[in-house]
């Protein structure tokens, strides 16, 4: 039999995965709005998601009480889910929004860097192959001249 203590740790960690669950599907939910993936990529992270969701439920069953299923672990990580839409959800939809422009920013920024390092290291090439190509074609030209006599 196990114990009433046992079975509130198991309940109060799953509320936490629940939390947990709910904090992962804003992260996805807040990335996939931010890029507009395809119907079919939609479905392969929706499945990802799931299957994710899962295990962090079997993991935490593993850790709280040798993985036994009872009925009140699927209440408690749907209670842990309603508290926290219910009370943090919006701020880390908030901070998942900006953390998404923020890297998208950074990267921008380092794209026309990289660019821009391109554009110029492609000019300085191109300005030294000129030069060389210019003494070449002299160097040329003066050793036709040079065995044509």
């Amino acid at each position: 039999m196990v114990s009433l203590r046992l079975q509130l740790f198991t309940f109060i960690n799953m509320m936490l995965v629940g939390v947990i669950i709910g904090i992962i599907f804003d992260f996805y939910r807040v990335l996939r709005g931010s890029f507009n993936p395809s119907r079919i990529i939609t479905d392969v992270f929706d499945l990802f998601f799931s299957l994710v969701a899962t295990l962090l439920v079997f993991l935490g069953l593993i850790y709280s009480n040798r993985g036994e299923v009872r009925i009140y672990i699927f209440v408690a990580v749907i209670i842990g889910e309603i508290i926290y839409y219910l009370t943090i959800s919006q701020f880390f939809i908030k901070f998942f929004r900006r953390l998404i422009r923020s890297i998208f920013c950074l990267y921008n920024k380092l794209k026309k860097t990289v660019v821009f390092l391109y554009n110029r290291l492609k000019r300085v090439i191109l300005l030294i192959y000129n030069k060389i190509k210019v003494v070449l074609t002299s160097i040329k030209q003066r050793l036709r001249r040079l065995f044509k006599k």
